[in-house]
């Protein structure tokens, strides 16, 4: 048993036994980048991934709808609401629903990112929100 003890307190704190992977976009991200955009936080473009629904805001306006992973990612229903917006705000969030149109796939990056992909190519990276 003694020659046990080592081997098991390696294993159990191994990170990779500590850290179960991502099979899902569940959770609130804020957005960083869209489309040809860098974003800030004061940009304030969030979604939020909740079973199968994605909501948040684009910018200006909130949005909501419905995701599926199956095949790749892709989105439907999506609906905002319709606060007239200009400048900046505007600019954002038209890239935004621009990028959300075109999604076929989706990864998690090495740097903890979620990037929303056409054709493999990152249309949208966002980071998890601290809870």
């Amino acid at each position: 048993m003694r020659r046990l003890l080592p081997l098991i307190v390696a294993l159990l704190a191994t990170p990779a036994m500590a850290e179960v992977p991502r099979l899902s976009p569940e959770g609130e991200w804020l957005a960083s980048l869209v489309g040809p955009l860098d974003l800030t936080a004061e940009d304030g473009v969030v979604l939020r991934f909740t079973k199968g629904r994605i909501a948040g805001s684009a910018g200006c306006n909130r949005f909501f709808g419905g995701y599926s992973l199956m095949p790749g990612m892709s989105f439907d229903g999506i609906g905002t609401t319709r606060m007239a917006c200009t400048g900046r705000r505007a600019e954002v969030e038209a890239a935004f629903l621009a990028a959300l149109a075109q999604v076929n796939d989706w990864r998690l990056g090495e740097d903890d990112s979620l990037e929303l992909l056409l054709d493999g190519d990152a249309l949208l990276r966002a980071f998890p929100v601290a809870q």
